[in-house]
């Protein structure tokens, strides 16, 4: 009886105990209790992660440890009364310090805890809010201040920090957050606390989305301060992010900035390309046409420049019709386009149009009108790369045409493409003069080609420039390349007997003759190579043995050979 009392005044006493330390709190302490959520952030593969965070303004701007967003696809922060608000998009992070700072969506104002503008000294006493594994609020003493970028603190506080109180708010003794705790891989049991003010330091920037900081995470950035740069920002996400979510990211960049016609342009562009991404259906895939063509009406009454909104819609429809020919609804025709770009030109008669009005006569087959749209171009500072290449595509299939008009253009577009770009059109470029048998120019083309591939270039690539060097009658230089085509792939019998005809052509007939029997040695049914050792064995007085190679070649289906075989074997 007397051990069942006493274990009654026990647990009688420990209540009390608990209820004066309650009392004891100070009265800020359930404002910050009620500002401290649970984090709870899914992956793409469906794995949960939870930790703790708290706000630090009313708007639903909160903080929280890095690691717990890793991966993340969404989160939400789960309140003190249950409620579960959807984290919007980041406004910053560190993962090095651990840190993220991230926007919820509130309904309403929240309760949240104000950051300390008098930032605590060293021998401060300050307090950690309790966790639901701990009932009381701890309190210790700043030993150490260092610095983070010589301007923000990182604390050091004689107080043991709990696994479940990393991601807490340290508050001043008015109620007041001045950092954030961290893990204590010191060991020494000790806390440690990050400045929020670094933390609010944290930025995002327009390619924020490239660095791994930020790549890591699914959920969206915030935009950038400035217009500028969240539109760049917004382009960038096109490249990163799948349709519907980047559908998403455009719907918040309208809301964010609603009277710049670039958002509903961007959007009716992604509605138009993405259609049959967007939409499961032929009739769903219409609907998302006409959402586009209403954005592209949004667009233009947001643009004073009316030759502008005529371009854009122009270029839209343009860009659509050319993917995909067959198609013929409402406003999206190709004659509309036509009709919008002249409206454009009307308004204000500038290149960029003209190259729009270009490609949708060239696409049309008209030639001519598309020739004189690109001459408009290329002779401002529009010009391209792609309009000069489009310009001699044009010249070509007109009448009359000099080559070197074609020439011309092609070499400007060379001028004006990047490296990669340069060498492809290089290549057609050498394929026009070949075909004109301009073949000093075809050298000087190679020599550019070898340039611009950094020396990358295949066996094939030498075998065709030894080819150019041989009708302009360098053999020397001809017998260097075949070489360098041996070196790269010597079980070619076409490189030896090409090698074997240079000698020829230097008179050094043994030379072509050891050539031309290792090209007989690499393919023995190479009738042009049969030929070709008959011709160096007849040129050292040898017909005898030149020619059971002529009947070869000839058994081979050789058609040259007949003529040698009539002056050289019917004795």
């Amino acid at each position: 009886m007397k051990r069942l009392l006493f274990l009654i005044l026990l647990t009688v006493s420990h209540a009390v105990t608990i209820v004066a330390q309650r009392n004891m709190s100070p009265k800020w302490l359930d404002k910050v209790n009620q500002s401290i959520f649970t984090v709870e952030t899914t992956t793409k593969d469906g794995v949960t992660k939870t930790g703790t965070g708290f706000f630090i303004q009313e708007n639903g701007e909160a903080i929280a440890s890095y690691d717990i967003f890793r991966k993340a696809e969404k989160a939400v922060a789960i309140t003190s009364s249950g409620d579960r608000l959807p984290v919007m998009y980041i406004l910053g992070a560190d993962d090095m310090y651990d840190v993220i700072r991230f926007k919820v969506d509130v309904p309403k104002k929240l309760s949240f805890i104000p950051v300390s503008k008098n930032l605590p000294d060293t021998s401060a006493t300050v307090f950690l809010p309790p966790s639901k594994e701990e009932i009381n609020l701890s309190r210790g003493v700043i030993s150490d201040i260092s610095k983070i970028n010589n301007v923000y603190d990182y604390y050091q506080i004689e107080m043991p920090l709990p696994q479940s109180q990393i991601g807490f708010p340290l508050v001043t003794e008015t109620g007041e957050v001045f950092a954030m705790t961290q893990v204590d891989a010191s060991g020494k049991g000790i806390t440690f606390g990050i400045s929020i003010a670094y933390i609010q330091s944290l930025q995002t920037t327009t390619t924020d989305i490239f660095k791994n900081t930020y790549s890591e995470i699914g959920i969206r950035k915030t935009w950038a301060s400035t217009f500028d740069d969240a539109h760049i920002s917004l382009l960038l996400y096109a490249s990163q992010q799948d349709a519907a979510t980047y559908l998403e990211t455009i719907n918040d960049f309208i809301t964010s900035f609603p009277k710049q016609p670039e958002g509903y342009n961007s959007r009716a562009s992604h509605y138009a390309h993405s259609r049959t991404i967007l939409a499961s259906n032929e009739n769903e895939q219409l609907q998302l046409l006409d959402k586009a063509w209403a954005d592209a009406e949004s667009a233009a009454k947001l643009t004073n420049n009316k030759g502008e909104s005529h371009y854009n819609k122009a270029l839209l429809i343009w860009g659509i019709v050319a993917a995909d020919s067959t198609l013929s609804y409402k406003n999206w025709t190709l004659q509309n386009a036509e009709a919008l770009v002249q409206k454009a030109i009307a308004e204000n008669n500038i290149p960029v149009y003209h190259k729009v009005e270009g490609d949708i006569a060239f696409f049309k087959q008209n030639f001519e009108d598309a020739y004189r749209s690109y001459s408009i171009v290329n002779n401002s500072s529009e010009s391209s790369s792609e309009s000069f290449y489009l310009a001699a595509k044009s010249k070509q299939q007109l009448p009359n045409t000099n080559v070197f008009e074609i020439i011309t253009l092609l070499d400007s577009a060379i001028a004006k493409a990047p490296p990669a770009e340069a060498s492809e059109l290089l290549l057609e470029n050498i394929e026009i003069k070949t075909q004109h048998e301009l073949y000093d120019l075809v050298i000087k083309d190679y020599d550019k080609y070898l340039v611009l591939t950094r020396g990358n270039v295949s066996d094939v690539f030498y075998y065709y420039r030894e080819q150019a060097k041989f009708r302009t009658g360098d053999f020397a230089d001809a017998l260097k390349d075949i070489d360098m085509a041996i070196l790269m792939d010597n079980e070619n019998a076409l490189y030896y007997a090409e090698k074997a005809s240079i000698y020829l052509r230097l008179n050094e007939f043994l030379n072509a003759q050891e050539s031309a029997e290792k090209a007989i040695q690499t393919d023995p049914e190479f009738a042009s190579a049969h030929r070709i050792l008959g011709v160096s064995l007849v040129r050292q007085e040898k017909k005898t043995e030149a020619c059971p190679h002529f009947e070869k070649a000839k058994e081979l289906g050789d058609t040259l050979v007949d003529r040698l075989i009539k002056e050289n074997c019917n004795d």
